[in-house]
């Protein structure tokens, strides 16, 4: 190598600051390691990279962490177990911290282990999100959900209802007995509630059997979320995804105004699990802001939801489905599907907003099919398409 090549490769290497951040969120792992080590200017950078989201397993990360402390700073986002409290990674805490992800786990969780976590870090975050399932007791849960309620500046919350223990052999009734009293030991603070914007409530697999979906035991376990009992503030919640008929018709009378995007995953929708389904059709609940409207299912597609609301500004609907089932096999509920579509707006007539509906599936049916299946949308101008999706 020339004296003039080493001479160049000493040479810092610039780049517009902005542009070299946008870079380097496309690289992982040890190439942002690499990228550290490139010259004094990347340093920094990269290492702010590197450390943004932080898995409390990683050792690599706690090492460079734990190495200086000063790069506590770059972390946002930070992963963890509810065996193994992410807390105790830290000699001192990301005071700039964002997000809180638990793993969630199928092993018996204590309120305890993820308290320690939500407190060390209820004056940051923004969103805490537990992934999978939560094997705790319902009393721990409304626990957790009022140590959540010292989150002042929590906007986004995605939580799966508490499993049931390993260990716990009562009947549907005691656990719907011991829901409703953990639910009345709560102290809901009435003041400085977090203001709630995106709200997930995911479906445990066990729940996915019809068998459950229509009964009291289970519908208990969503009673936290009653406008006179929940811990947060969900008046001006923009986003629901929830997996549970039961929640949505406990949530729809106090966040309609505001919700502009609905997502209902009901792999195994039907009539029971809509214990309010008489009154709500008697009386509709009216969406003025609704824009996005989701339909997910696996064996039969979910409708009762259309007959209980009605949402007049609605823009995109998209059905989404997965399972082998041919696409055809749906040709009569899907023109049911359409015709109640044609009744959304709060005059029972035609959503004049209305441009796109999708369906998203592992097969993808052609613009015919499409548009024979959703005749009166397809009429009424609708863009009616599919493409096949990913799970």
């Amino acid at each position: 190598m020339s004296s003039t090549t080493v001479f160049q490769h000493r040479i810092p290497i610039h780049f517009c600051p902005e542009l070299f951040g946008e870079y380097l969120s496309y690289v992982e792992g040890l190439d942002l390691d690499a990228c550290s080590q490139v010259c004094h200017y990347w340093r920094e950078p990269a290492m702010s990279a590197r450390l943004r989201t932080v898995d409390a397993d990683d050792e690599v990360q706690l090492a460079l962490l734990q190495h200086d402390s000063r790069r506590l700073r770059y972390v946002r986002n930070l992963i963890g177990d509810t065996w193994s409290p992410f807390t105790t990674a830290f000699t001192s805490y990301p005071v700039h911290l964002r997000t809180l992800v638990v793993r969630g786990t199928d092993f018996v969780a204590t309120k305890e282990q993820i308290n320690e976590a939500i407190i060390a870090f209820s004056g940051t975050i923004t969103t805490f999100i537990i992934q999978n399932s939560l094997r705790m007791s319902y009393q721990d849960f409304c626990g957790m959900l009022q140590s959540l309620a010292h989150c002042k500046l929590l906007r986004t919350l995605t939580l799966p209802p508490p499993a049931r223990e390993v260990n716990d052999h009562s009947s549907h009734q005691q656990r719907a007995d011991g829901a409703h009293a953990a639910i009345h030991a709560m102290t809901r603070v009435e003041e400085e509630r977090p203001k709630v914007v995106f709200l997930q409530l995911v479906p445990l697999s066990h729940r996915h059997d019809p068998k459950y979906t229509g009964k009291a035991a289970y519908a208990q376990e969503y009673e936290w979320l009653d406008r006179h009992k929940c811990p947060f503030d969900l008046s001006e919640l923009a986003t629901l995804v929830v997996g549970a008929a039961s929640a949505a018709q406990i949530l729809f009378p106090s966040i309609s105004e505001h919700l502009t995007r609905l997502e209902l995953c009901l792999p195994f929708d039907n009539r029971t699990a809509w214990t309010e389904y008489e009154t709500l059709t008697g009386a509709p609940i009216i969406m003025p802001a609704l824009r996005y409207l989701g339909l997910t299912f696996h064996i039969r597609p979910s409708n009762w939801l259309l007959d209980v609301i009605r949402t007049p500004a609605v823009k995109t609907i998209c059905i989404k489905w997965n399972t082998s089932i041919l696409y055809s096999t749906y040709w009569t509920q899907f023109r049911s599907i359409d015709n109640q579509i044609s009744r959304l707006d709060d005059g029972h007539i035609f959503p004049q907003h209305l441009s796109d509906i999708h369906l998203l599936t592992i097969f993808c049916p052609d613009v015919q099919w499409c548009a024979q299946a959703f005749p009166i949308c397809s009429h009424s101008g609708v863009n009616v398409s599919s493409s096949i999706g990913s799970w």
